[in-house]
């Protein structure tokens, strides 16, 4: 299996010691959770789990158009990330490392296959940009074709889009997850709103 995302992090754990930047309350919380799950508690890793688990399912969700896929996928992404929790030294990147490791292995799993459709997804996501004037005909079109348009994006333009749209991440988050420039992230959701929004233009007959 691909677990590119887990080699990201060096090999050390997280240590006891001041960090140059002081931690904030709820990034302290999370370094004694990946400290304390380093060490196999479970109860920690349940706390991961949970702080965690809606916005990989979403994730997942977007690649695969399946509940009961989505849902088989978290398990393993937390298989993956409680196997090389280990690998982790700063709560800082833990986030970045936690959605690469989602991503690398969405793809991974989705190889080969072309991802099924199924529910859309909601026109507020991204009416920022789809410019969402028109009679409501059109908006049901629009409803109908996203995902199929989502689906189509190269991957590197989805990533971004689904990371920053659909997930709410900013861009200086989605450098730090996808080891870009903050300028490519800004590049890359240009380019990705305007290709969904010509699919959908083409879809809708306007």
């Amino acid at each position: 299996m691909n677990i590119q995302g887990a080699a990201l992090a060096s090999r050390m754990k997280i240590s006891d010691n001041p960090v140059m930047s002081p931690l904030t309350e709820a990034q302290a919380e999370l370094a004694k959770l990946i400290g304390r799950s380093q060490k196999g508690d479970t109860l920690a890793m349940e706390a991961i789990y949970l702080r965690y688990k809606t916005a990989l399912f979403n994730l997942a969700y977007r690649y695969t158009y399946d509940g009961a896929e989505a849902e088989d996928l978290l398990q393993e992404i937390f298989i993956k990330v409680f196997t090389h929790i280990g690998d982790v030294n700063r709560v800082e990147t833990f986030t970045a490392w936690i959605y690469r490791i989602a991503l690398n292995h969405c793809y991974s799993h989705l190889r080969g296959r072309k991802a099924s459709g199924g529910p859309a997804v909601p026109l507020d996501d991204v009416e920022a940009f789809l410019g969402a004037g028109g009679d409501e005909e059109a908006g049901g079109d629009l409803k109908r074709h996203l995902d199929d348009a989502i689906a189509r994006l190269p991957r590197g333009l989805k990533e971004v889009f689904l990371l920053h749209d659909v997930q709410g991440f900013k861009h200086r988050e989605i450098a730090r997850v996808l080891k870009l420039s903050v300028g490519t992230s800004k590049s890359q959701l240009f380019k990705a709103r305007l290709r969904l929004r010509e699919i959908l233009k083409a879809r809708s007959g306007n």
